[in-house]
């Protein structure tokens, strides 16, 4: 792991217009010139192999849609795209498919742009599983090429990953969006992130700051669309999932009161006496100086099962679910179990909930210094 001095050098000179930046040091292109690659993970296995602690190694990616998997594995890497909307990360995986063994691939194995590094920047572009779930759920119950398990993760933020900002970047999915595994911390800004069933959830702590969080319309169900979010942080961890300064908006056709603010997940565990919902996963939400649209009715509880196997509830008054200051119908009719204080809310400032982070970090356009090759 660099030094904090060097993760300082990382992130100095800003990049909010990156086609203007001074050098890349590998550039992707659809159609390539000479010394560019044509695919990102071509990049990113260079940058495997050249990474040294002096600098982060920096990948521009031209417009196009790239229909890649993509895991970074290597700390110190940045992906810059030339434009948000037209730079496009694309691959369509569901849990429900089948890998080359003919197992099912599972939530995790869906993830289609997975980060398992630390010091890491994604800017100016959109990462999008494809799999189409609205297509999926139209077929009959017994078509054989229906998927039951439809989950489809967009990002995953590996179990230890830390300094992971996104900025400028459009998620999109439907089922488990984005997923910020045990251990990881992350940071989005000005940012889209789309979806419906628990789309944004895991035991990580993942700061949404200035985003759009927009709710996808379903057509397969009559009440209940979704869960903004499902947190499974452990007791012993303060922070969790924290929506700030943001907007939850949703698509044309999601009626009023259809999502929940989150409900709290419990994932299925092994322990040394079985196997059973995880009693320690006491989910962190909290949700602060937020734009919050019709379309949500409050918090929702969650089933697991215990260790004899029996479905047991687990209820958003026994979770860590917060709210404060926020505005729109929600905002008006807020539950006071629910709400903290001003006392409470100083507590989770950026500066506090990443208390060793440089302070470079915290601000809402990303910066990158580009360090001269030593070599």
């Amino acid at each position: 792991m660099p030094t904090m001095k060097i993760v300082l050098a990382f992130i100095m000179i800003l990049m909010s217009s990156p086609i203007f930046a001074k050098s890349y040091d590998a550039v992707v292109s659809l159609s390539p010139s000479k010394g560019e690659f044509k695919s990102i993970n071509d990049a990113i296995f260079s940058a495997n192999k050249q990474i040294n602690e002096n600098k982060i190694f920096t990948i521009f990616i031209k417009n196009g849609v790239y229909n890649e998997k993509i895991n970074i594995t290597n700390a110190n890497v940045a992906l810059i795209g030339e434009s948000q909307d037209s730079t496009i990360i694309e691959y369509a995986l569901a849990a429900g498919m089948l890998d080359e063994l003919g197992a099912k691939v599972g939530t995790t194995g869906s993830a289609i742009f997975i980060v398992s590094a630390s010091n890491i920047i994604i800017t100016h572009l959109t990462i999008r599983n494809s799999f189409d779930y609205r297509a999926n759920q139209s077929l009959s119950k017994d078509d054989p090429k229906r998927l039951v398990d439809t989950q489809a993760v967009t990002v995953l933020i590996n179990n230890n990953s830390d300094h992971i900002r996104f900025d400028n970047v459009k998620l999109e999915g439907f089922q488990d969006t984005l997923y910020v595994k045990d251990n990881s911390r992350s940071y989005f800004t000005r940012s889209i992130i789309s979806g419906h069933v628990d789309f944004i959830f895991g035991g990580g702590v993942a700061v949404i700051d200035d985003c759009e969080l927009i709710a996808r319309a379903r057509y397969d169900v009559d009440d209940i669309y979704g869960y903004i979010t499902a947190p499974s942080t452990n007791i012993k961890q303060p922070f969790g999932l924290v929506i700030m300064n943001s907007r939850l908006t949703k698509e044309k056709d999601v009626p009023a009161n259809t999502f929940a603010l989150g409900r709290p997940w419990h994932p299925t565990t092994t322990f040394s006496d079985g196997r059973y919902a995880d009693p320690n996963a006491i989910g962190f939400a909290l949700f602060i100086n937020n734009d919050i649209g019709d379309h949500i009715y409050g918090w929702d509880k969650m089933s697991g099962k215990d260790i004899n196997g029996n479905t047991q509830w687990f209820y958003p008054e026994a979770s860590r679910f917060y709210e404060f200051n926020n505005k729109g119908l929600r905002g008006d009719e807020i539950e006071n179990k629910f709400l903290i204080t001003q006392k409470q809310a100083d507590i989770y400032r950026i500066e506090n909930i990443f208390n060793d982070w440089p302070s470079q970090y915290f601000q809402k356009q990303v910066n990158i210094q580009y360090v001269s090759d030593k070599r």
